[in-house]
């Protein structure tokens, strides 16, 4: 959705928000060095793979066509020939790809974890298995107690449809993902990935994985949509569940296809009907939002976080003059 957010800006404009994406990766590093969180950081950049069809080169190629007229350049994407791509990843049919740099790769529920004990040492109390069932200006609603608040921060995602009229706006979709057993060096040496870089086949099912810090292939699929859109609450997968993600990785690394799978979960994730994402501050209702992040939420949130933080303060700086913040 870039290329709509960033249609009305001017070069320069374009140019300084392409900086300011970019530089979640190494936002995120600063903070985790600082504060001490181990979560498996590593910046080695992404890889979009055309894989298995001459039609997903054509594709990639026009994709990085568009990135380059808006002002990018191969510093920041650029193409890799089936040779070039091998010296990073080496998957059985490969038409090229392309590789970006401004890409890390972490744990994040190690990441989620060590933030909640980093603002609890802060002074920050933290409530946990307190569903809210109603909000409005001001206050919450639990089961339990009412919480009063100058300001209600409604950080919800994908379970938007669960307080009302937020899931007006966002509908949950889910996202599927698996984890092999470690896998012996022998194997990574056929495969590569050995800077921690993320990567994705380009096709509908929307592909990503990487080579985890233990050395397990975690690789995942887009998962659907519940009619009506309704949760997802049972992330138990189904048989049919993870032998596609198998045969999608089995595509990829073919002496992959018979290795055991130790892991299989999903999530909810929130999709805007506009395919946009947002962030707003009402000051006169002390409410502030973001979301619609369409699974890029591990980095998104990030930047939602910060802005949020500096429209509630008032504070005039480049984080709040973005296009996605209305």
């Amino acid at each position: 959705g870039e290329d709509r957010l960033l249609a009305g800006l001017t070069p320069e404009q374009r140019r300084a928000s392409f900086d300011l994406l970019h530089a979640i990766p190494d936002e995120v590093a600063q903070v985790i060095e600082r504060e001490g969180i181990d979560c498996d950081y590593r910046k080695g950049g992404v890889l979009y793979c055309a894989a298995r069809y001459p039609e997903q080169e054509a594709t990639l190629r026009a994709y990085l066509a568009k990135l380059h007229s808006q002002g990018l350049t191969d510093d920041d994407y650029r193409w890799l020939g089936p040779q070039q791509l091998a010296e990073q990843i080496r998957i059985a049919k490969p038409y090229g790809g392309i590789y970006a740099p401004h890409v890390a790769t972490i744990h994040p529920a190690k990441l989620v974890r060590g933030l909640a004990r980093l603002v609890e040492r802060m002074g920050v109390k933290i409530y946990e298995n307190s569903p809210v069932t109603h909000w409005q200006s001001g206050s919450l609603r639990t089961d339990k107690a009412s919480v009063r608040a100058s300001w209600v921060v409604p950080a919800v995602e994908g379970y938007a449809t669960t307080l009302a009229p937020l899931g007006r706006y966002q509908l949950p979709v889910q996202s599927l993902i698996v984890a092999t057993e470690p896998l012996p060096a022998s194997t990574w040496d056929e495969i590569g990935l050995n800077r921690g870089q993320a990567f994705g086949e380009s096709s509908r099912q929307v592909t990503y994985g990487q080579r985890s810090a233990d050395n397990r292939l975690v690789f995942g699929a887009r998962g659907g949509y519940q009619f009506a859109g309704k949760l997802r609450h049972n992330f138990d997968l189904t048989d049919s569940e993870v032998e596609l993600r198998r045969y999608l990785f089995g595509e990829l690394f073919p002496q992959l296809k018979k290795v055991r799978i130790t892991h299989a979960w999903g999530g909810n994730l929130g999709m805007s009907r506009r395919f946009k994402p947002h962030m707003l501050c009402d000051h006169a209702a002390g409410i502030a939002l973001a979301g619609g992040y369409g699974g890029e939420g591990v980095g998104a949130s990030n930047l939602g976080g910060r802005t949020l933080a500096d429209l509630i303060l008032g504070l005039d700086t480049p984080l709040v003059r973005q296009p996605w913040v209305i």
